[in-house]
C-alpha cells in the first residue's frame, strides 16, 4: 500500500546535501538548497542557502536567506538575510539587508528602492 507524502503543496522545493548540480536552476516557487550547485539560480519567490550548501554561480531571487556559502554575485530583489555562517563572495543588490554578527560579505553592496507596499 502506497502512503501519501506527507509534503504539503505549499512546502519548498528542495536539493538536499548529497545532490550536486552543474547547470542553470529555475523556480517558480520557494526552494531550499543544502546541497552544491554549479551555475546560475533564477527562483521566482523565497531561496535557502542551507548551512552546508555552496554555490559557485549568480543568483536571481525575491528573498534571500543565506546560511551556507555563495561564490558570485547576489540581486534578491525584496529582502536578504546573512545568517552568522553565512559567507558571500560577490557584489550584493537587495531592497532590504539583514546581516548576523559571524557572516562574512566580501564584495559590493546596492540598496534598492522598496517597491510601493511594501
Amino acid at each position: 500500500m502506497l502512503k501519501r507524502s506527507s509534503i504539503s503543496p505549499d512546502s519548498p522545493n528542495l536539493i538536499n546535501e548529497s545532490t550536486r548540480i552543474h547547470g542553470q536552476v529555475e523556480a517558480n516557487e520557494s526552494l531550499r538548497i543544502d546541497g552544491k550547485v554549479e551555475g546560475n539560480i533564477h527562483c521566482s519567490a523565497r531561496l535557502v542557502i542551507g548551512k552546508n550548501a555552496e554555490i559557485q554561480g549568480n543568483i536571481v531571487c525575491q528573498h534571500l536567506e543565506l546560511l551556507g556559502k555563495i561564490f558570485g554575485d547576489v540581486l534578491a530583489q525584496n529582502s536578504c538575510t546573512l545568517r552568522s555562517s553565512a559567507l558571500l563572495k560577490g557584489n550584493l543588490s537587495t531592497s532590504l539587508l539583514s546581516i548576523e554578527n559571524g557572516a562574512q560579505f566580501q564584495g559590493q553592496c546596492t540598496m534598492l528602492e522598496s517597491k510601493s507596499g511594501e
